[in-house]
């Protein structure tokens, strides 16, 4: 024992000696150190606030591993108390994670997108109280974790893991997808409607709106027949014989709304009646005076009426105009029906004007490839509301991947194939033939 008490009056000596003789050049080598002078009562009782081991080290002595058997040395300070008021001050694009330790410590900082923490390290070769690391270059509204390890002037480590910070986002102005496959259907409890909630991360929820003489582009004119996550509703407010037009809108945690997904219906419960669930008729097709493209992917087509586009049914399609609304609610649509003339699709142009004062919508990917005809339907000023007039019209002409011309090709590729080893295999057996003969003729 009296060998341990002297080990443990040497190690004293010998930290306070190096302590002093950092602080006299912590100007020069970057150690941060406040050294507070206070009381020290020699209790054998550490104080809080008022004693440390810097200031009172009869009291706050550092605890010494004893010596293990076989004459090893090894010991080391006890890592109490080194990331204390840990805190994360947060932007759009950077962090700065404070800590304090009671001891002074190195640092090294991990931190990523994943908690594997593989995108960046920071290491801090002075050792100090006050801790302090800035990251930057980071990305907006993104979920981070890192991880600190300490380590004390005698080379023991702690490690904090799994902590987590976000960064800020960036004002989001940009809507989210419209609910997609969007159906109704009339039964004896009502009118049934039912669609497939958007992909976008952000997604927060469907809010379906019911009109009785119109489609409206906006998700507060009408009545509220459901707001939620889930992918059908039944309207039971509802009359035989009377037609209904529903506006689906999905809405972003931003609380951006989409341009909406339309579908109408006339209610028939019985199922006895053919009741049309088209819209009203147009009168007369308008004369193009706006400029209409349509977009896949880098390419853009001039759309004028009659134009049939052949596109690929894998990707979305755009389609974009320049024209103006003249009046409240103008509200201008496209309308796809397959090959049987049934409408598969309705959607709103969105009424928020790109930089070159182009209004748009998206047409999702295709289930099956074939012909589509499109139709795009305005509200006319000039004549009552509830009259939709045709503004543009075309057509387009769906591949799939594996059907139509793709598939074609990679048939006449394998009969290509077929044929080319027909003509080896017979190209062989005229090769044993005349080779049989030859020897045959050598013999005689």
């Amino acid at each position: 024992m009296k060998k341990y008490k002297f080990v443990k009056i040497i190690f004293i000596a010998t930290f306070i000696f190096i302590h002093s003789s950092i602080l006299s050049y912590a100007g020069s080598d970057g150690l941060d150190v406040n050294l507070q002078v206070g009381s020290c009562n020699n209790n054998n009782i550490c104080e809080v606030g008022s004693e440390d081991f810097f200031n009172c080290p009869l009291d706050c002595t550092p605890v010494v591993v004893p010596p293990v058997s076989g004459g090893s040395s090894g010991g080391g300070l006890v890592m109490d108390n080194v990331f204390n008021n840990l805190r994360v001050e947060v932007s759009y694009n950077s962090a700065t994670i404070k800590w304090n330790s009671v001891i002074p410590t190195m640092s090294n900082l991990k931190w990523g997108t994943n908690p594997d923490y593989k995108d960046g390290v920071l290491r801090n070769i002075n050792f100090l109280l006050d801790h302090k690391v800035e990251l930057t270059n980071l990305k907006d509204g993104t979920v981070y974790y890192f991880s600190i390890e300490a380590e004390n002037l005698l080379g023991k480590t702690n490690t904090l893991e799994n902590q987590v910070f976000r960064t800020l986002s960036l004002l989001d102005t940009t809507p989210p997808s419209n609910p997609t496959n969007v159906k109704a259907t009339s039964n004896m409890t009502g009118i049934t409607i039912t669609w497939d909630n958007p992909k976008d991360y952000d997604f927060d929820y469907i809010r379906v709106m019911k009109n009785t003489e119109r489609f409206y582009g906006s998700p507060f004119i009408g009545y509220l027949v459901y707001e939620g996550k889930g992918t059908y509703t039944n309207d039971d407010d509802v009359v035989a014989g009377k037609k209904y037009y529903y506006t689906l809108f999905s809405r972003d945690r931003a609380g951006n709304y989409s341009s909406g997904a339309l579908v109408s219906i006339i209610h028939n419960p019985t199922g006895k009646d053919t009741w049309g669930e088209v819209l009203t008729p147009a009168i007369e097709i308008e004369p193009l005076a706006d400029k209409y493209i349509v977009t896949q992917g880098s390419s853009d087509y001039d759309f004028k009426i009659g134009s049939i586009f052949k596109l690929s049914g894998d990707a979305p399609i755009t389609i974009k105009t320049n024209y103006s609304s003249k009046m409240k609610n103008d509200d201008m649509w496209v309308e796809i029906k397959n090959s049987d003339r049934r409408i598969i699709w309705q959607y709103f142009f969105s009424r928020v004007k790109d930089k070159d004062g182009f209004i748009d919508v998206t047409i999702p990917s295709f289930d099956s490839g074939g012909y589509y005809s499109i139709t795009i339907y305005k509200y006319s000023s000039s004549l009552a509301n509830s009259v939709a007039r045709i503004m543009n019209q075309g057509a387009f002409q769906i591949t799939k991947v594996g059907e139509g011309p793709v598939y074609q090709y990679s048939w006449y590729i394998l009969w290509g194939l077929f044929l080319i080893l027909l003509i080896l295999l017979l190209l062989w057996l005229l090769y044993r033939i005349f080779r049989k003969m030859y020897e045959r003729f050598k013999k005689e």
